[in-house]
This record gives structure tokens, sequence and C-alpha cells, in this order.
């Protein structure tokens, strides 16, 4: 708090816009994790403030002419951001709605495809969470839109796992292994990067997998209650026998995922049909976060790290992470640093 409250004091000595709300909206998350709610609203609205001033056109010291408006907007997305998920946290979801409709105008504007698929999926956890399954559903199939449009595919399987659950949830048990086996399909060939969405993947598997034992148990008992004749008898022996198989299949999927549990897989490497990768032609323009984060990337630091070098939150890295590759129309983040030191950014 001390080191955000000083790089405000100096951005405003300064005459800066870019600065100061950068630090406002650094000090309103410290207060928002501190669940310090009043405070966050106040320098969010500070943040907004200092956004405003720069949308009018209004200079700072390194930008005579004004700040370049998809810089503003970067910045703006990522505050509405924050802000919805402030007015979720205090129970005002109309607010909340209003501040993800604001950051998804922006991401649809310039064609942030990932970002939107980021946001809809998050959306699609909230009315989860809300109960509203057939928004959750709609939210989540927006999402793999996205993402599939984006190439993306961490944020075709994310929200594919928050269906699986939703169907579970539902008892809809087919329907949710469809979908949680195609998220797995992609988190276990991406095990070091997303080896906690594949450990969630897997509880849901099995899950899913124990409440379809459940049922067919009961089924076999209310069966054996009805077997008066012969051919009953014989009609709950196959079943039985079929049962057997399918609760052994299921006891090799606990056992995979208990193996999963105590040493995780190596991350396989997807690639085209040629396995070759082809640059684009075109110059690829990064904003100044972007190229900010994007050495740190090529030097093999994890979102972690580098979160906690730029005093971000991990998810905002992520974030970032994944947009860098979209616009370098990479399939990971190797092939993205391959690219960029291709066009010089590195």
């Amino acid at each position: 708090m001390y080191a955000a409250r000083r790089t405000y004091a100096l951005g405003n000595e300064l005459h800066s816009l870019y600065q100061p709300y950068l630090a406002a909206k650094f000090m309103g998350q410290l207060y928002y994790n501190q669940e310090r709610y009043d405070s966050t609203i106040v320098y969010y609205r500070l943040a907004l403030g200092y956004l405003d001033r720069m949308a009018a056109g209004e200079a700072g010291p390194d930008t005579p002419e004004g700040y370049p408006q998809e810089k503003i907007d970067d910045a703006a997305s990522s505050l509405y951001g924050n802000i919805g998920n402030l007015y979720y946290e205090i129970d005002s979801l109309p607010q909340a709605m209003e501040y993800y409709a604001r950051a998804g105008e922006i991401f649809d504007r310039y064609g942030w495809k990932t970002s939107s698929a980021i946001l809809w999926h998050n959306l699609g956890d909230i009315w989860a969470d809300e109960g509203n399954d057939s928004k959750a559903i709609e939210c989540y199939e927006t999402a793999i839109h996205y993402a599939t449009e984006a190439g993306d595919s961490l944020w075709v399987a994310s929200p594919k796992l928050g269906l699986g659950a939703l169907y579970m949830r539902q008892g809809k048990t087919g329907k949710a292994l469809q979908y949680l086996q195609e998220a797995d399909e992609y988190y276990s060939k991406h095990e070091d990067q997303e080896y906690q969405d594949r450990l969630a993947t897997l509880d849901v598997i099995i899950q899913v997998l124990q409440a379809q034992k459940r049922q067919r148990s009961l089924l076999a008992l209310v069966l054996g209650i009805l077997a008066l004749t012969l051919l009953v008898l014989l009609v709950i022996l196959r079943r039985a026998h079929r049962l057997k198989k399918e609760n052994a299949a299921a006891d090799e999927v606990i056992g995979e995922a208990l193996d999963v549990l105590a040493a995780p897989g190596k991350e396989k490497t997807p690639a085209d049909d040629s396995g070759q990768t082809v640059a684009s032609p075109n110059r690829i323009i990064i904003s100044e976060r972007e190229a900010e984060i994007l050495p740190m990337l090529a030097a093999g630091m994890t979102s972690k790290e580098i979160a906690q070098r730029l005093f971000l939150t991990e998810q905002t890295i992520k974030w970032r992470r994944q947009r860098l590759i979209a616009k370098f129309d990479a399939r990971n983040t190797a092939e993205m640093i391959v690219k960029a030191r291709e066009q010089g950014l590195l």
C-alpha cells in the first residue's frame, strides 16, 4: 500500500494520468483482497476518473498528443472487470453485469476473442453459482464459440469443464461425461501448465462415474425386487454382469486419477500436420503492458512470478499470456515467443 501511494503521488507530481490510474486500481485491489469494499469503491472510482481524463484527450508527460485509444480501452476493460467482481461480491448482480458488459463491448470492438472467452466463462461460473442453469449454459457455450474462433484450446476446455460440472449437478451424467472427457483431453496434454484444472476435471469425472454407479445399482435393486420369473432373474444376472464391468472401468479411472495426484505427467506440445510453424507476414502490434510481459515469458518466468514482479494478479498475467498467444496466432507460449523473435519484438 505504501508503494502504491508513493506511485500515486509521484505520478501526479509528474502530471501523468496512467501511473496514478494504475496505483489507484492497485490500491482498490488491495482493499478488495482485505474485504474492505467501501474503500475499494473509492479507489476504483478514482481510477475511473483518470480514465475519463485520458479519454477526454488530456495528455501526459510522455504522451503530448494524448493517450492512444487502444491503451485507454485496454485499461478500461481491466478496470471494468474488477468493478464487476466487486459488485458481484457485494450482491449487486445488476451492477456487476453492467460493468462486465462494458468490458465485453471493448473486447468485441478490438476482436479480442480470448478475452471474450474468459469473460463469458466467468459469467457462466457466476450464473451457475446463482442457480440459473439456462444462463450458465448459454454463457459457457458463448465462451466456447469465442475460444474456438481464437484458436485457444485452453479456453475451449475450461467452459467444457464448467458444463460438465453443471450437467453432473442436474443428474445428466452421460452429457456431463462427454464434456468432461473433452476437457480432460486438453488438460492431459498440458499438465505442467494446467495441473489444477486437470485435477478438478478428474474429480468431477469421478463424481459422475460414482453417480452412474449409484443409478445403475438402484436400477439393479428395483429389477431384483420385481424378479418373479426366471426371465426376470436372467435379465438381472445379465445386468449385474454388465454393472460389474462398468464398476471395473470406474475403478480404473479412479486409479488413474490417484496416479496423477502422485506423479503428474509431462506436458505434450500439440503440432500441426506438417510439424512446422509459419510466421505471420503482418506486423504484430502489442500494447505497452504486453511488451513488458513478453521478455519475462521468453525468460521462462511463470505467470505467478511475473505477477509478483509487476504487482498484478496471477489471473491477469494469464489473460495477458493468452492474449499474446492469440495475437501471434500461436498454439502455445513457446511458439508465440518464436514468432515474437522473428518480428524483432524480443
